[in-house]
């Protein structure tokens, strides 16, 4: 089992908070929780595997973004992975009054330039939505802030 399932399992267990674990000197959180965090946080969303976000952050930040969950009462869970006897602990957790109502596990795929280099020869038809995709992002973005 990958990382990547790791997550998904500990999701399924703590189906109301938002799962964050330790992978070398980052907390990463994948799918609906990376979304989130995204928006909330404002952390690049990038490919865990095809079509499936992920967000990350050093582990040294890790009281800067739990205390915005808090702030915004957002529940959460902080799993330590130890890789030197192959454990998990539970760092930290807050249970807070929101959770996180997101379905999907990926954003706009077809936007992110790490999610069209996921396929393994080189597709001009996904790379022509990606850039239609872009164009309409950008100018969505620009019409939001103007």
């Amino acid at each position: 089992m990958g990382f990547s399932k790791m997550l998904e399992i500990l999701q399924r267990k703590n189906k109301d908070r938002i799962v964050l674990c330790s992978l070398g000197a980052f907390y990463v959180a994948r799918g609906k929780d990376a979304i989130l965090l995204n928006e909330l946080c404002g952390l690049k969303l990038t490919c865990l595997e095809i079509e499936i976000c992920k967000v990350g952050f050093p582990i040294a930040s890790l009281e800067k973004y739990t205390d915005i969950l808090e702030i915004n009462k957002y529940s959460y869970i902080v799993y330590y992975y130890n890789n030197k006897i192959n454990e998990l602990e539970i760092l930290k957790q807050y249970n807070g009054t929101k959770h996180n109502k997101i379905n999907e596990d990926k954003s706009n795929c077809y936007i992110c330039t790490n999610a069209t280099k996921n396929y393994k020869k080189r597709d001009k038809y996904i790379e022509a939505v990606a850039k239609l995709y872009e164009k309409e992002y950008k100018k969505q973005k620009e019409e939001d802030n103007g």
